[in-house]
């Protein structure tokens, strides 16, 4: 869960970025493209044309680059669509890829783009739709992979559009409390470490944020769930903040933590807005 000997994800995330830097740099070129165009998404990027010609049957052409290439552009036309859509989209693809013992690639590279922490495009409602079809439908690669089915109820868990898990905290004057008992417009919960310099830096984000969150009602709750106790003691927080200790939600999985930091936007009534979301939109959501 969390970074190897306290190192955040920053240098991970890089690595992953540059790995695949002509891929993205392609899909960046046709996101700009989709939305600066006066003509429809689907005209420009037909889903049918995604995967028309592709050798399903031929495993090298399968576990090749012009496979993941393709499955990027896939993931980019998904979001020209509605949620009925997405799902007929993934259903299709998967039920394809199974025809030819094809299905661990795409779940392999659903994973990869769609839930690994390193991703900047990680999105677990959209990887929750592919699990989904692969539990319905019991497909071969989910079933005798007993990591896609703790994934799948992990992503469950708070949900956006759903109420978050409430917890027990400690502060740092020793002050006990509960999530639900925190009255705010909006409750922006900071999932931390530390020593985590990836932390640090989303910290003086948010920090430079304090105006702008105050002026919308934002209260943010940096959240220490580690063992390491004396590190989050000594640590030192603005006062406008929550700072709690909530041994719990690692202890007992609440919450869907990949590494840190992460970030939820909660509502008064503690709905989820945004889970799992980079600063830039969590900033962007007031604008």
């Amino acid at each position: 869960m969390f970074c190897v000997n306290k190192k955040c994800l920053i240098d991970a995330r890089i690595r992953f970025i540059m790995k695949t830097y002509l891929l993205h740099i392609a899909l960046l070129l046709c996101g700009l493209l989709l939305i600066n165009s006066p003509i429809s998404a689907q005209v420009l990027l037909p889903h049918y044309s995604v995967w028309e010609g592709f050798a399903f049957e031929d495993k090298h052409v399968v576990e090749s680059r012009e496979a993941e290439e393709r499955f990027a552009r896939f993931l980019l036309g998904l979001e020209q669509q509605n949620s009925t859509q997405q799902t007929e989209q993934i259903g299709a693809l998967l039920a394809k890829a199974d025809q030819h013992n094809a299905t661990a690639r795409f779940l392999t590279l659903a994973e990869k783009y769609l839930y690994e922490p390193n991703s900047p495009y990680r999105d677990d409602e959209r990887y929750l739709q592919f699990l989904q079809y692969a539990a319905t439908h019991q497909l071969a690669d989910y079933t005798i992979n007993p990591r896609y089915q703790k994934h799948y109820t992990m992503v469950q868990k708070n949900r956006v559009g759903h109420k978050a898990t409430d917890f027990p905290y400690t502060t740092q004057a020793g002050e006990k409390g509960r999530l639900y008992q925190l009255q705010s417009k909006y409750i922006l919960l900071f999932f931390h470490d530390p020593d985590c310099d990836e932390c640090q830096y989303v910290k003086k984000q948010l920090e430079n944020q304090h105006a702008h969150f105050a002026q919308k009602g934002v209260q943010v709750v940096a959240v220490y769930i580690d063992d390491e106790v004396e590190a989050w003691r000594k640590a030192h927080y603005p006062s406008a903040w929550l700072s709690v200790y909530a041994p719990e939600i690692d202890r007992q999985d609440l919450y869907n933590i990949k590494a840190l930091p992460t970030l939820y936007l909660l509502d008064t009534q503690k709905w989820v807005i945004l889970k799992d979301a980079q600063i830039d939109k969590v900033v962007s959501y007031y604008e």
